[in-house]
């Protein structure tokens, strides 16, 4: 049924992390410090959608996400459904899904890749809109001039993702 949106927990070193799927791929992932009842009024209002848990029909993403935040290093193969976003935030949302896992990339350079150096802007909103961290990376990508930029899920947290991966950053 079209009308249903699945959705599961994970419970994180940081705390709990729902994912969420359509009959298409996993559309939502949620970091932030929220409560199930939360999660299911984000779902309905972004995806218009009956949020119906299903822990079974995310097993697998649920896995993929559970070695991740054990610092393994995952190649996610969950299949995404990005149908959520603008034609723009698709194409920052692709290249953002191409940076290695490990390393760092600036918005400038996204803008670059996708052909359009002047919307760095643009493609900080677009990576701030991310629906599917940190299967897309985003916590990857900082600013030119070497700060971490921002982070939905906040700063902190955008660090631990990157300690996660070895990235050595400084404690300020």
């Amino acid at each position: 049924m079209t009308d249903i949106i699945h959705y599961s927990c994970l419970d994180s070193p940081f705390g709990p992390v729902f994912i969420s799927k359509t009959i298409k791929g996993v559309c939502f992932i949620n970091l932030s410090k929220i409560s199930e009842a939360e999660f299911q009024s984000l779902l309905r209002k972004r995806f218009r959608k009956k949020p119906i848990r299903n822990d079974k029909k995310l097993k697998s993403v649920i896995n993929e996400l559970s070695d991740y935040f054990k610092g393994n290093h995952v190649n996610f193969k969950s299949i995404l459904d990005l149908n959520i976003g603008t034609e723009f935030q698709k194409k920052v949302w692709n290249k953002i899904h191409e940076i290695p896992y490990g390393e760092l990339r600036t918005y400038k350079w996204i803008a670059s890749e996708i052909g359009n150096l002047k919307a760095v802007r643009a493609v900080g909103n677009a990576v701030g809109k991310n629906p599917v961290p940190p299967i897309i990376p985003c916590h990857r990508v900082i600013r030119t001039d070497g700060n971490l930029g921002g982070f939905s899920s906040g700063i902190s947290l955008k660090k631990w993702l990157l300690r996660l991966e070895k990235q050595f950053l400084p404690d300020s």
